[in-house]
């Protein structure tokens, strides 16, 4: 199955999971389309078990996670951003599985509510999203009732312009992939939450971010 088709499949697997009707989730134009289905059938929904809870000394947050994280401050690895990397595993400074948790993702005056755009909004929003941040792909999924996110894959080949045109002519292959999902919280906070998994994407480490996603708490 292509990426962008197994992160939906985990995804609707784990919001039929919770209960949430298909219709909730609303694919982008540039996101392969699968049956709800084939989705659980891929996805083997049943919820994983994450022992640990991790609750933030410097912002606050609480977080389900698989065992109990390294933590350092994002702004080691992301400059100019506030919020935490919860390392799961590394090798010496290779970081090879963990979730980076960033507070003021985005400016939440500038960024449509998720929640009332309509289906040609979402759809044109997600398609601009995805052709000027080199996302493979992206949705919508609900986090909890009434409460929708962007949930996100950044593109294995790139497009890039190297003759400075401002057309592409050549292309770049990433050393990885992350999955990123953009949301904010009942009280308005904006938070991104992205998964490193090093060399590649893994189905399990999807599901645990995933899992781990829906019990984020601030």
């Amino acid at each position: 199955m292509q990426m962008k088709s197994k992160i939906l499949a985990l995804t609707l697997g784990a919001v039929l999971s919770l209960g949430f009707s298909t219709a909730e989730v609303k694919a982008a134009e540039n996101v392969d389309t699968i049956s709800a289905a084939a989705a659980v059938d891929d996805a083997k929904a049943a919820a994983i078990e994450l022992p640990y809870t991790y609750t933030s000394k410097e912002y606050g947050y609480t977080i389900k996670t698989p065992k109990k994280p390294n933590v350092i401050a994002a702004n080691l690895l992301y400059e100019g951003k506030t919020g935490e990397i919860l390392i799961f595993d590394n090798e010496e400074y290779n970081i090879k599985k963990a979730w980076v948790v960033i507070k003021d993702a985005f400016d939440g005056s500038k960024v449509p509510d998720y929640n009332t755009m309509s289906a040609d909004e979402s759809k044109k929003y997600l398609k601009d999203l995805v052709a000027s941040n080199g996302y493979e792909g992206a949705m919508l999924v609900p986090l909890a009732n009434n409460n929708k996110a962007v949930y996100a894959i950044t593109a294995k080949v790139l497009d890039v312009d190297t003759d400075g045109d401002g057309k592409p002519d050549a292309t770049v292959t990433a050393s990885s992939q992350n999955a990123v999902v953009f949301f904010r919280t009942p009280d308005k906070k904006c938070y991104s939450m992205l998964l490193i998994d090093n060399p590649e994407l893994t189905d399990s480490a999807i599901e645990e971010f995933q899992q781990g996603l829906l019990t984020f708490a601030d």
